[in-house]
């Protein structure tokens, strides 16, 4: 087990280096001068080379990446050009706001695909399947933007049901909090239920046709211990994978959803960020961003030994 770890965090460790080097040349090759944003279109080319000198926009691409690199190493991902703020605090100010989004969204989709996806393979090719597949595949085409601007116009338009936008901390007012975060975790969710739903559907289906599950059902077993104790541990292992990569989409729809609902969390941050050319808070943003993710699939690989202990041991055979 501690051979199986060690080699998913070694491969974590180094697939973090070529993201940092691919975060700082990328940002880099956004158009226009940070200096001249920070200082206005009026500032000298003095004023303008004290910026450079200040923020070490001066020196040599390599020099910057290796100087960057060693603070982020410290925890210090330098200070934000535009609000001269740390970068490491206004995340801490705004990552909790979309790690929340995200939460519910989680859970809304987790809550509609796996008992969607495990009817409709029990039931499967009845009209309940087919309702559950057309289901689905509406949530997957149905784009985000489209869903929030929808679900705007119906329940907070004219129901009058839920705040249309804005954001409430939870710990200020709970109740606001829930109602304002209700439908952009729903439409974040939404597409995210869809794809857990098909691929919880196809994995239980070839779950359901293995020896040990139909010997379950010879001893008399009801159906309902059958499917949910012996079949829906190994049909988990695969959907487990869908989830993991599925919460960098998460990450990457809170851009969209956050713009569309005026939340103003770590999805803004990015777009804000961007525009204004602001390179250590793009940088800091990215690499956090990158790293939950990178951290997000680890977990994942760890799982995989939990739920199917075979996976350890075949992987230690092959290393022998």
């Amino acid at each position: 087990m501690l051979d199986f770890l060690a080699q998913r965090v070694a491969i974590s460790a180094l697939t973090l280096f070529l993201i940092t080097l691919i975060v700082f040349t990328g940002v880099r090759m956004i158009p226009g001068d940070p200096a001249r944003t920070m200082a206005g279109t009026d500032a000298d080319e003095a004023g303008l080379q004290e910026i450079r000198e200040k923020y070490g926009l001066d020196q040599p691409i390599p020099v910057q990446y290796v100087r960057w690199l060693t603070l982020a190493l410290r925890g210090d991902l330098g200070e934000s050009i535009r609000t001269r703020e740390s970068v490491v605090k206004i995340v801490a100010l705004k990552l909790p706001i979309t790690i929340q989004l995200a939460g519910f969204s989680l859970l809304i989709a987790l809550g509609i695909a796996i008992p969607a996806g495990i009817f409709s393979a029990v039931r499967r090719n009845t009209v309940w399947d087919l309702l559950a597949n057309a289901v689905s595949l509406c949530g997957v085409s149905i784009p985000t933007f489209w869903l929030g601007i929808m679900l705007i116009l119906l329940i907070s338009v004219r129901l009058h049901l839920l705040p249309a936008s804005g954001f409430v901390s939870f710990l200020q007012d709970p109740l606001g909090n829930l109602q304002r975060m209700l439908m952009p975790a729903f439409v974040l969710g939404a597409a995210l239920a869809a794809v857990l739903m098909r691929q919880t559907r196809n994995s239980m289906i070839e779950v359901m046709s293995a020896n040990y599950v139909r010997t379950a059902y010879s001893k008399g077993l009801a159906e309902r211990v059958v499917v949910l104790r012996h079949a829906l541990r190994n049909g988990l292992i695969p959907i487990v994978t869908i989830l993991g990569l599925q919460m960098g989409a998460l990450m990457g729809g809170a851009v969209v959803t956050e713009q569309i609902f005026v939340i103003p969390g770590f999805g803004r941050l990015i777009v804000e960020a961007v525009f204004t050319r602001d390179y250590p808070l793009v940088q800091g943003v990215v690499l956090i961003t990158a790293s939950s993710y990178v951290l997000i699939n680890l977990l994942v690989d760890v799982s995989y030994s939990l739920l199917n202990p075979r996976i350890r041991v075949k992987g230690a055979a092959d290393e022998s």
